[in-house]
């Protein structure tokens, strides 16, 4: 006797046989963990702004590791809109 079928990726093309409960859950999945990334950067940008007014005229030095990690996660922060299995 066949061994029988594993469960079933949840796509686009499958949805009203998938699991439609999976397909969801990954979905906010997805959101959840782009929003998570938006805001660690608002708090880095909120602290950049922070050093920028106490430190006046020394903020280029005394800001930097900010000005760097911002710029380093800013690419990854955004929303891709939805994911491309459910387009």
């Amino acid at each position: 006797m066949p061994d029988a079928p594993g469960p079933v990726k949840a796509t686009r093309e499958n949805l009203y046989t998938a699991d439609r409960t999976e397909l969801f859950d990954n979905r906010d999945k997805i959101v959840r963990d782009q929003w998570v990334k938006i805001m660690k950067l608002r708090i880095v940008r909120e602290k950049l702004e922070e050093c920028y007014h106490t430190q006046s005229v020394n903020h280029m030095q005394n800001c930097r590791e900010l000005v760097e990690r911002y710029l380093k996660e800013l690419p990854e922060a955004t929303i891709r809109g939805r994911p491309p299995h459910l387009k």
